[in-house]
């Protein structure tokens, strides 16, 4: 390809000019050359192989943090709240309470 500043000859698929430096592709995509077949097979699985990547990093971190905070949970449970504090609560005054309030409203 030749330069458009210094009119050097350049070899095929290089981006900048070997003497002067200017880049060889403008932003109009005339003057660029295509990707091959096999250049599109090996981007196409540089970018899934990327994605596929990033799903895996992800969904171990949310994973982590589900542990995380299933661990915190299970230690304010068992250490810091006191167990007096769930005394009131009961299976049994919940579905008086259910019943109640079911009664009152029909």
């Amino acid at each position: 390809m030749k330069c458009t500043k210094c009119g050097t000859e350049n070899a095929k698929g290089k981006s900048v000019c070997k003497k002067c430096g200017a880049f060889l592709y403008s932003a109009n995509p005339n003057n660029r050359v295509p990707l091959t077949p096999e250049q599109k097979k090996e981007r196409r699985k540089a970018l899934f192989k990327g994605s596929a990547l990033g799903c895996f990093w992800s969904a171990l971190v949310i994973i982590g943090m589900f542990i995380v905070l299933g661990i915190l949970s299970y230690l304010l449970v068992r250490f810091v709240i006191p167990e007096d504090y769930f005394s009131g609560i009961t299976t049994t005054s919940i579905t008086e309470s259910i019943s109640e309030s079911a009664s009152t409203a029909g």
